[in-house]
């Protein structure tokens, strides 16, 4: 017959995921980890406005410099003004200012652009910042309300964690290690009867039945070939 110590380690692990399950459905831990997602998402979109404030003052020095060029041309074509000698070079400077204006022209809707793209950005980064506190309050209160419901189930939790480094002590090493394997493989129950004399009581797959009895001849368990579990044979 398996360990009955382990088979009682099985059930307190059972009764402490259950205590976490339950934990975790606390209306304060589900609404911490909303304001906390919430505060994550305000912290990102912080992170793109400034990367975007940034962005736009590298624009607006483009822009400041291609005015100044463009301004430096108009200048210089000015001044070509007065050795004008005939209607083809004066239309030819001409048109060359026309072209200049019309760059500074697309200059000045671009620097406009980038105003109104700051204006948004910093008022969305006012925003958050007005929000943000509000948001880290409310993360710790619902952290102060979740750790008293914490606090009223440690006395039970360390109760059943005592009751389980008690029972270690008496069960075969070599067993717990293949429980806590597969264990912490999210398969529950580790430990399952052996049904109808050749099924896995826990994935009810069946197995052949010179296998089972051979292995039940040397031991008092096996471990399930299709998931893995530990059967025993029950009384």
């Amino acid at each position: 017959m398996i360990q009955q110590e382990m088979l009682e380690y099985q059930s307190i692990d059972r009764e402490l995921n259950r205590i976490q399950a339950e934990l975790r459905k606390n209306e304060f831990y589900q609404k911490g980890r909303q304001y906390k997602a919430l505060k994550q998402n305000y912290e990102d979109s912080v992170a793109r406005a400034e990367t975007k404030a940034n962005d736009l003052k590298t624009q607006l020095a483009v822009c400041r410099e291609n005015m100044s060029k463009a301004t430096a041309v108009i200048e210089e074509y000015y001044k070509e003004l007065d050795d004008v000698e005939d209607l083809d070079e004066l239309n030819y400077i001409n048109r060359k200012l026309n072209e200049q204006l019309e760059v500074i022209a697309a200059i000045e809707k671009e620097i406009k652009r980038i105003a109104r793209d700051g204006e948004e950005t910093v008022k969305s980064i006012e925003d958050i910042a007005v929000k943000l506190p509000k948001i880290v309050s409310a993360i710790a209160q619902c952290n102060n309300e979740f750790n008293k419901a914490a606090e009223a189930q440690k006395p039970r939790v360390a109760e059943l964690r005592q009751r389980q480094t008690a029972l270690k002590q008496a069960i075969d090493p070599s067993v717990f290690e293949i429980y806590k394997k597969v264990s912490d493989g999210q398969i529950q129950p580790v430990f399952v009867p052996l049904k109808d004399g050749a099924r896995c009581g826990g994935c009810q797959m069946e197995m052949p039945k010179a296998v089972v009895d051979a292995q039940f001849a040397t031991k008092d368990y096996m471990r399930c070939e299709h998931c893995g579990r530990i059967i025993y044979k029950a009384e």
